[in-house]
C-alpha cells in the first residue's frame, strides 16, 4: 500500500485525485484549510487541515512522515487562480498567489527531500497548468505562478533524482468541473469557441487529470523523471 499525499485535496480536482488513489489501494493524506467534500468520500483518508499560505511551515509534511513512516507520493495540487491584468494586481494579491502556488510547493519539495534522502526517494507531481506553457488573458499573476512550478520541477527533477525521487508536472487544460460549468453558463458562445480550439474538440474531466497524475506517482512511471504533461486535449499545440 502506498502512502500518497494530497495538498488541496478537499475540493475541485484534488477531490477526483483523493478517489483515484484510494481506487488503486493507497493509504492519501489530505492537506487542505478545509474539509470541503472529503465527508462524502469512502476510504483510508486522513485530513490535515493546515494554511499553505504560511508557506515556510511545513510542519505538516513532518506529522505526516512520522505517521507512515514513509511517504510514497507527494502531489502538490494547491493553489489558487487570479483574473486580473499584471497592471491591477495588488501587491498582497501577489504576495498570496505566489504564497500558495509556489512557495508552499518549494518547501514541500525540499522538505521532503530532507526527511526521505537518504531511505529511497519517492515520486512528486507538482500541478502547473496550461497556463505555465502559454500565456492567458488577464491571468498575469496566476501565468506567473504556474510557470514557476514547471522550475521548480525541473530543479527538482535533476538535484533530487540521485537521492531516488522523480518530479513530474502536470498541466491541466480547460476541464469540466462545477466552477468551469458555472462560469461559462452566463456565456456560452465564449464555451463554443474554446470548445473551437481544442484539437480534440471537447473539455477534460477531473478523472483524465486524477489518471495522469497518478500514473506519474506510479511505478509505471519509474523511468519518467522532470517532464511537464499536458492533460488539455491538445489545446496547448493547438491554433
Amino acid at each position: 500500500m502506498k502512502n500518497i499525499v494530497i495538498t488541496g485535496g478537499s475540493k475541485g480536482l484534488g477531490v477526483e485525485q483523493v478517489r483515484r488513489f484510494l481506487e488503486a489501494g493507497s493509504k492519501v493524506y489530505v492537506v487542505a484549510n478545509m474539509r470541503g467534500d472529503l465527508d462524502e468520500i469512502d476510504g483510508d483518508v486522513v485530513y490535515k487541515e493546515t494554511d499553505l499560505s504560511n508557506w515556510s511551515d511545513t510542519s505538516w509534511l513532518e506529522e505526516i512522515h512520522a505517521e507512515c513512516g514513509h511517504i510514497d507520493g507527494l502531489v502538490n495540487n494547491a493553489g489558487m487562480h487570479l483574473k486580473k491584468a499584471m497592471w491591477d494586481v495588488e501587491p498582497a494579491e501577489l504576495d498570496l498567489v505566489l504564497n500558495i502556488n509556489v512557495k508552499a510547493m518549494f518547501a514541500a519539495c525540499g522538505a521532503l527531500v530532507r526527511l526521505q534522502k537518504d531511505s529511497g526517494g519517492g515520486a512528486i507531481v507538482n500541478i502547473s497548468s496550461m497556463g505555465g506553457l502559454m500565456g492567458l488573458q488577464t491571468a498575469a499573476a496566476y501565468v506567473t505562478a504556474k510557470t514557476a512550478v514547471l522550475g521548480i520541477t525541473r530543479s527538482m527533477a535533476v538535484d533530487a533524482a540521485p537521492f531516488g525521487f522523480r518530479t513530474n508536472a502536470v498541466c491541466p487544460g480547460f476541464i469540466d468541473t462545477d466552477m468551469t460549468r458555472a462560469i461559462l453558463e452566463k456565456d456560452p458562445a465564449r464555451r463554443v469557441k474554446i470548445e473551437g480550439r481544442i484539437p480534440g474538440g471537447k473539455f477534460g474531466t477531473a478523472r483524465n487529470v486524477a489518471n495522469a497524475i497518478h500514473f506519474l506517482i506510479s511505478d509505471e512511471a519509474e523511468h519518467i523523471n522532470g517532464v511537464a504533461l499536458p492533460v488539455d486535449n491538445g489545446f496547448s499545440i493547438g491554433f
